[in-house]
């Protein structure tokens, strides 16, 4: 059964990943500042694909190998096949050797093809957790799920430890001997995406919906007003996937979608997006850099701040009929996914 703010969830994180990626180098460095913003509005989206994904499997209703069948099937097929694809492509335009390239593919389990697929590792590293803890995530009472989450939130508090005592304290990528080391990272995307299925931030007036939406983003975008402004240092964290920052504007988007109808026509749309938005992730940078970039190349639009939502527009449209024209092949879940 389709849930429709899961399904909005899912095509707003879509665009937001194309969007991340759509910024051509500024033609002038006074743009910087845009930039920043660009990144600072899409920074949540491989997050909020993270909780979608964990809202709708965890706890797990199938047996632990028949659960990495159906999931991994899905996967890692597409995956592979787009990986070959880039490393193909990167073979012609950087006149690497064979051997270079065939390295490349071997490489594939361990090192992406390219440096947006780290979600894919991250979320496969999640289907084989979820069979495992999903025992507990089935009985856990609401307490007890919010207080793994407050651990979890001060891992994620940590990283401005660091910049306040100006010593390297605690390692951002993790730290085997650290106490949390089990309670951080990505699993907690996974533990919030559960907990606001289970419980939604549901309020008795869209007052106290606004309220809440506009606190969340403010509290999101204080941490990233003190790097810039006060204390560069605190750039670093900030960037990381897992920063506080991003929590807050997930949360945001979160109430947001549960809380607020969208207009019937939007809906179609955005349940046409997510139906394809496994594939429109995977092709998303070839469209993007190989194509529209090397259009643009010569044909710039002066200003970021019209060029960047242009080129992320554009590039979803093709990406979602390229998926959509895949779809009518034979086999075309291995190459797609849908």
């Amino acid at each position: 059964m389709q849930i429709q703010y899961i399904n909005n969830l899912r095509a707003v994180a879509c665009y937001l990943v194309v969007l991340t990626h759509s910024a051509m180098p500024a033609l002038d460095p006074s743009f910087g500042m845009f930039m920043v913003l660009f990144s600072i509005i899409s920074s949540p989206s491989s997050e909020l694909f993270i909780m979608i994904s964990s809202s709708l499997l965890a706890p797990a209703k199938l047996d632990m190998l028949s659960f990495y069948r159906k999931r991994f099937d899905k996967l890692l097929w597409p995956f592979f096949f787009w990986s070959i694809v880039l490393l193909v492509i990167g073979y012609f335009k950087n006149g690497s050797s064979i051997t270079e390239l065939i390295t490349r593919i071997l490489q594939i389990p361990l090192v992406p093809a390219t440096g947006i697929y780290w979600f894919i590792y991250v979320i496969a590293g999640l289907y084989l957790i979820i069979p495992i803890i999903s025992p507990w995530l089935k009985n856990c009472s609401k307490k007890e799920l919010g207080t793994i989450l407050l651990f979890w939130g001060i891992t994620l508090l940590l990283p401005f430890y660091n910049v306040i005592a100006e010593k390297d304290l605690y390692k951002m990528d993790g730290d085997y001997y650290f106490t949390f080391v089990y309670l951080g990272g990505f699993i907690g995307y996974l533990f919030l995406g559960v907990y606001l299925r289970r419980y939604p931030i549901i309020f008795t007036s869209k007052l106290k919906n606004i309220l809440f939406i506009i606190l969340t983003t403010i509290l999101g975008t204080l941490p990233i007003l003190y790097a810039y402004i006060i204390n560069r240092n605190a750039i670093e964290p900030l960037y990381d996937h897992l920063s506080i920052s991003s929590v807050f504007y997930v949360l945001a988007i979160y109430c947001f979608f549960q809380n607020f109808e969208i207009p019937p026509y939007l809906q179609k749309m955005f349940n046409a997006i997510a139906k394809y938005s496994f594939g429109i992730y995977l092709i998303h940078i070839i469209v993007i850099r190989d194509v529209i970039w090397k259009l643009l190349e010569n044909f710039r639009i002066p200003h970021p701040i019209i060029e960047t939502p242009l080129i992320s527009i554009f590039s979803l449209i093709i990406c979602f009929y390229i998926v959509k024209a895949i779809t009518f092949l034979p086999k075309s879940k291995y190459i797609i996914g849908a």
